[in-house]
């Protein structure tokens, strides 16, 4: 019995010290002022997006530039303030991305540009 509760103890002192560590490795991940958050690779396009409704008949579509894609499963849109957007709810519409498509050809990754970005992009371009 004494074994028993000397293991418990062990095992309750190493939870503690565990739960203790955690909001101190969380404080070390903060981004650092100032330093780039998004991530865009250098061969993402740009377009201005529309997502299309889904109908009786047709999935739902994304529009880039006037040409028509299908939407990848594993669809990622992101904000300007790098959240995820749901394609439901940004449906109709319209917004400058970049983008990637997935070996398919549909749309797999779309980052929501701001106008600073559109400006800086185009002047690269």
């Amino acid at each position: 019995m004494p074994k028993l509760f000397s293991r418990l103890s062990l095992v309750a002192c190493a939870a503690t010290l565990l739960m203790s560590v955690a909001p101190a490795m969380a404080q070390e991940t903060q981004p650092i002022p100032g330093a780039p958050v998004r991530v865009i690779p250098a061969d993402a396009m740009m377009a201005r997006m529309e997502i299309v409704r889904s109908t009786d008949t047709d999935p739902m579509r994304a529009k880039l530039d006037g040409k028509a894609f299908g939407l990848a499963p594993g669809l990622r849109i992101f904000s300007t303030e790098t959240l995820l957007m749901n394609p439901v709810t940004v449906a109709g519409k319209k917004f400058p991305v970049r983008y990637k498509l997935d070996l398919y050809g549909q749309l797999l990754t779309a980052w929501v540009m701001t106008d600073a970005e559109v400006k800086a992009w185009k002047a690269a371009h």
